[in-house]
């Protein structure tokens, strides 16, 4: 089940960058690599006009990846619940319930203490990169160069020629 999990965080991408105008290789990136690949695209990607973003690159990828990171161990948990309940229409007596019990307290113990250690992890490492000093003001990239060029259309460059061109 984690690959209908990537595909739909490709489908988020490919809407996000033709919006905001990266390049088409960060869909690739995060059809492949998935929930590694999108904390870099969302800590480099292109901002628009109004958004900020602050404490440096490493600390957006790290705060992003414990974001889905966490995202992602909910769905595995869901996907595990119904797996449980599909299987327990099938059980033949008390012992195998109880057997399921166990396994599933053994099992989702183990997906809670997993999504913990790899959250509190990648929290850490991300406050050690956090660079208060570093903030980003959108709009950026090819977002800013777009904007540049509608703000000097032609009659704002016409006007600019005749007022250079007037000695007074």
């Amino acid at each position: 089940m984690w690959w209908l999990f990537t595909i739909a965080l490709t489908a988020w991408t490919i809407w996000d960058v033709n919006k905001r105008k990266n390049s088409n290789w960060w869909i690739l990136a995060v059809l492949i690599f998935g929930v590694f690949a999108l904390p870099v695209y969302l800590a480099k990607r292109n901002l628009k006009a109004g958004e900020v973003r602050e404490g440096g690159t490493g600390w957006n990828i790290t705060k992003n990846f414990a974001i889905l990171w966490s995202i992602f161990m909910l769905f595995a948990f869901l996907s595990g619940l119904a797996s449980l309940s599909q299987e327990m229409a099938y059980l033949q007596n008390e012992y195998d319930a109880a057997g399921h019990a166990v396994g599933a307290t053994v099992g989702f113990g183990m997906l809670f203490f997993l999504w913990f250690v790899v959250v509190i992890v990648a929290l850490v490492i991300g406050l050690f990169l956090k660079k208060n000093s570093i903030v980003e003001k959108g709009p950026t990239g090819a977002l800013a160069l777009s904007q540049m060029a509608a703000a000097n259309t032609p009659a704002d460059l016409e006007s600019e020629k005749v007022d250079s061109e007037d000695p007074n």
